[in-house]
């Protein structure tokens, strides 16, 4: 059972008595309007829309019509007092689909809403569909914090998110803009890009990126993909038998493989040994096809 969201799509929708919704709002009616006098709203937290889901909605409304009206606003008389403007808040998949479709006119309700009350709405009708994707999410919660002063706490609350969901998703917004690219074009999931913050160089991050996603490493593997650039935990008694030849080379290895590799040194006639790590069986072959390429190359040479 999906958890509840806030005060969810019943907040959207309201009653003709009125209520708050993070903002000023005195009230809600159902009417309908022509689609030419609806303009998308600067609150849509939507950034991509996927043509394919365009078009089957298309198909739905010429077939049924608009079952849920748009949210909108009244933001003043239309040229030539044909009627009033407004501005979408929440429903923009529904306008475009609607004008794909031919209509003319759609339901709407109308609401008196601030500017926060307008971006927390359209929010939280998103994420009620699960349209959002981890991107589109962080934009719209950094807006609410950079531009309203919202807590994450405050944003949780009225999201119907924890307050450690927020504070991730908008972590989000500091890997590098080709990897939120990534994640915005759904080559990334959230979780498999979210370890990828503990590598500082933006070109690493990128690798790192463009591999998880080439060979479809897990996002736990991921977590342990990076493991190798968070600084090393400090070791108890104060004195290391390691031989810092042998972890120079272990670190030029690493980097040059981009994993975790262990080196042991041999002792006495006990051979000693390389330690490769790989993190999940899509890994493990790019991996050996990683060693074999390069043993090729040499036999070639």
């Amino acid at each position: 059972m999906r958890k509840p969201l806030g005060r969810g799509l019943d907040a959207l929708i309201g009653d003709s008595g009125g209520g708050e919704a993070g903002g000023r709002d005195s009230g809600a009616h159902l009417t309908t309007a022509p689609v030419e006098h609806i303009r998308p709203g600067p609150f849509q937290p939507r950034i991509h829309f996927d043509e394919e889901r365009l078009e089957e909605l298309k198909r739905a409304i010429q077939s049924q019509g608009i079952i849920e009206p748009l949210i909108v606003r009244l933001i003043g008389a239309a040229d030539g007092s044909d009627g009033p403007r407004y501005e979408l808040i929440a429903g923009e998949r529904r306008l475009r689909a609607a004008r794909a479709a031919g209509l003319e006119t759609v339901p709407i309700v109308v609401r008196e809403l601030d500017d926060r009350a307008a971006l927390e709405m359209s929010l939280v009708e998103n994420i009620a569909r699960e349209d959002l994707s981890p991107i589109e999410e962080a934009f719209a919660f950094a807006r609410l914090v950079k531009h309203f002063a919202l807590s994450h706490d405050e944003i949780g609350l009225r999201v119907g998110k924890s307050r450690p969901y927020i504070s991730n998703a908008i972590r989000l917004l500091e890997l590098a803009h080709p990897v939120i690219e990534m994640i915005a074009c759904g080559q990334l999931t959230a979780g498999q890009a979210r370890p990828l913050l503990a590598i500082g160089d933006p070109d690493a991050q990128l690798a790192a990126a463009r591999r998880i996603a080439a060979v479809g490493i897990s996002a736990r593997g991921a977590e342990e993909m990076t493991e190798i650039h968070r600084p090393p935990k400090a070791k108890s008694g104060g004195r290391s038998g390691s031989d810092p030849n042998m972890n120079a080379l272990a670190e030029g290895l690493q980097r040059a493989l981009k994993r975790k590799v262990r080196v042991f040194k041999r002792r006495g006639r006990s051979p000693g040994r390389i330690e490769i790590e790989y993190y999940d069986e899509n890994d493990l072959t790019a991996v050996a096809e990683m060693l074999l390429g390069n043993s090729r190359a040499s036999m070639r040479a």
